[in-house]
């Protein structure tokens, strides 16, 4: 490969309405109670589809069919993925991985974007960012040196308190600091060995980071939370290969046993 830096090939672009009143100052990362998802203030989106609904709308109307057209270009900037990021923003390594760049890296943006505080969060497989987004400017930049695995997109991140969460397709939960991007935990969710790979948003519930997996061999897949704070497994639920039955299935005490843990996880928030 000629070139060891994969760089974004579209640009991460923000627009302003020229009509509207000026942003407000992007303030230093202060975090994000879990339960402001369930009734997330209008002009932040703080988690995959913006709440709990799933409906990926929002409630804001000063841009609306009367005046789109008067939408201009505010910034661009342009992303590096992978270790060769030079900066000048801090650039954060991590990773279990040899450092080697693959033919699949070559990223697209294809993340939900979350917006908490003034700040954008957004990934690409392996990579994390966080920018001003008022300004474009790049506050960090986290990358994940990988094993391998399928480098098909990365959903987004999900974020608890001042903590990022991210999957990586080598199939671990990393955990970041969102005012620096540095790494404070990872822990392996499923093996890369069996070829699982992962490209979900993790969701917070309450103190519950929940994760989720799968392959393409039409494995078992299943679900995961883990603590935010201290990445300890606070439930697994898993599939059963039945192979009479031909599929994978919850075995029914199973299936009671996550009934009440799902139950505990929304009485907690």
């Amino acid at each position: 490969m000629k070139n060891p830096v994969h760089r974004l090939a579209v640009g991460f672009a923000g627009l302003l309405l020229v009509a509207a009143a000026p942003l407000h100052a992007a303030e230093p990362a202060q975090g994000l109670h879990p339960s402001a998802i369930l009734n997330p203030v209008p002009d932040s989106w703080p988690t995959y589809s913006g709440d709990y609904s799933g409906k990926r709308y929002s409630s804001l109307d000063q841009i609306n069919q009367s005046n789109v057209k008067q939408l201009s270009l505010a910034w661009t900037t342009r992303v590096t993925a992978g270790a060769g990021d030079r900066g000048p923003h801090p650039v954060n390594i991590g990773g279990v991985g040899e450092g080697k760049l693959f033919a699949s890296l070559v990223a697209n943006i294809r993340a939900s974007i979350l917006h908490v505080n003034g700040i954008l969060y957004f990934s690409t497989p392996d990579n994390a960012w966080a920018v001003d987004a008022r300004s474009g400017k790049t506050l960090w930049h986290y990358h994940w040196k990988t094993r391998g695995g399928t480098h098909i997109g990365n959903r987004g991140l999900g974020m608890w308190g001042n903590y990022l969460f991210m999957e990586t397709p080598d199939n671990y939960l990393v955990s970041l600091d969102a005012t620096t991007g540095k790494e404070r935990w990872h822990v392996e969710i499923a093996s890369f060995e069996e070829q699982y790979f992962s490209t979900p948003a993790p969701i917070v519930v309450g103190n519950h980071v929940l994760v989720g997996t799968g392959n393409d061999l039409d494995a078992p897949g299943f679900l995961q939370s883990f603590d935010p704070e201290t990445q300890k497994t606070l439930i697994e639920i898993k599939e059963v290969w039945l192979p009479q039955a031909r599929e994978a299935v919850l075995i029914p005490q199973n299936l009671e046993r996550a009934k009440e843990r799902v139950r505990a996880i929304c009485d907690a928030i």
